[in-house]
């Protein structure tokens, strides 16, 4: 029997990855606002807001769920870092349009940061896995129609590379599965430190 896995996010890239992996997790999205969360960490290094943040939502969902006393919990949280910039979820139409006219032909840094929960014993690891990403030079009408589908708006950096916007990313320099939302090497180090096994979370029939 595979140990219990709750991720702790609404994103559907994260549940993907961790099926692809045969870990079927419990979802339980934490009930939080990420931007009043960001103000008050006012902080500019990137890598620390994500670590911050993913290890508040671990903490919300694991406090507010106390019936839970088995398996690991993950949460996450990715962004952007773009010419000292910190982008997240571009949210609206406009702001995806602008902000992909700036980054065409550029490169980026994608930053997930992880936070993993032992929940029979509340031991807790994080870490930050940073990849780069090097942007096409893509033509005005191709964002324009991009960010019509809605998929660039509820995504961190306002790009995908597992669905339409794998067309518009000429190179990723690093882990893969992290810019789609989760480290999964990452994953399983943690894991590893949590003193379980990766393939003991795999729901095998």
């Amino acid at each position: 029997m595979s140990i219990p896995v709750i991720l702790a996010s609404n994103s559907p890239a994260r549940l993907m990855l961790l099926k692809s992996q045969k870990i079927s997790p419990i979802v339980i999205p934490p009930d939080v606002n990420e931007q009043e969360i960001s103000e008050k960490l006012n902080t500019k290094d990137v890598k620390k807001l994500v670590l911050e943040l993913a290890k508040f939502k671990a903490n919300y969902v694991q406090e507010n769920n106390v019936s839970l006393n088995e398996g690991i919990l993950i949460a996450a949280d990715s962004m952007l870092e773009f010419e000292n910039q910190i982008l997240g979820k571009p949210h609206t139409s406009e702001e995806a349009i602008k902000r992909w006219q700036q980054m065409r032909g550029k490169t980026g840094i994608l930053h997930t940061g992880h936070c993993l929960i032992r929940l029979d014993n509340l031991k807790k690891v994080a870490q930050v896995v940073s990849t780069k990403v090097n942007f096409a030079h893509i033509e005005d009408q191709e964002i324009i129609d991009y960010v019509a589908t809605g998929e660039p708006l509820h995504v961190a950096g306002a790009f995908t590379i597992d669905s339409l916007g794998a067309a518009f990313i000429k190179q990723v320099e690093g882990d893969h599965s992290n810019v789609i939302g989760l480290s999964l090497p990452a994953l399983r180090e943690m894991v590893l430190e949590l003193g379980l096994s990766w393939t003991s979370l795999w729901e095998i029939k």
